[in-house]
């Protein structure tokens, strides 16, 4: 879409995409056995410039703000099962930030978010973003479930194979 974002190396390498894209131009660049070194100093004054084609320019903007905030300000503790509460401010309550990160976008944003992290290999970013998806579903019935996630409806005969096969699915349904 024509925009760029600058942002250090240390948060651009938290994406594994971007990750083994820099080494691959790197080890293309560089035919030298001398990696430690060179190590060392990336990002320090090196800029690289990447596309990220399957990504829009407004989703960038919100992962770039996630990778600085995780690099220079504070790292995301990791989610760990079982989660410590059943929704987000119980479960971010020592890291604020995360917390109003993922919950003021929309829901639409936030699936843009889970499609971005999970192709750019981000995951923490992916976590607290399922997360998010995840807290929305919790108590909901099948209908509300499909309707949250844009599922098309079944077919009566779908839904037939679906009752037998995954009632619980159902359960608390008038």
């Amino acid at each position: 879409e024509g925009d760029s974002y600058e942002l250090p190396y240390e948060a651009a390498v938290l994406s594994m995409l971007v990750k083994n894209t820099l080494d691959v131009e790197d080890s293309d660049d560089d035919d030298d056995d001398d990696d430690e070194d060179e190590n060392e100093n990336k990002g320090s004054s090196e800029v690289y410039e990447l596309d990220i084609p399957k990504v829009s320019s407004n989703c960038l903007a919100h992962v770039v703000k996630f990778l600085k905030h995780y690099i220079e300000e504070e790292p995301m503790s990791e989610l760990t099962t079982p989660l410590n509460g059943t929704d987000i401010d119980t479960i971010f309550a020592s890291q604020p930030w995360y917390r109003d990160y993922i919950t003021n976008l929309d829901r639409s944003m936030v699936f843009k978010i889970v499609q971005a992290a999970n192709y750019m290999e981000i995951q923490s970013l992916l976590d607290i973003a399922c997360l998010r998806v995840s807290t929305e579903l919790v108590g909901k019935t099948a209908e509300e479930i499909r309707v949250i996630l844009s599922l098309p409806k079944m077919s009566p005969e779908e839904e037939e194979t679906a009752r037998k096969k995954h009632p619980w699915i159902f359960e608390g349904e008038v």
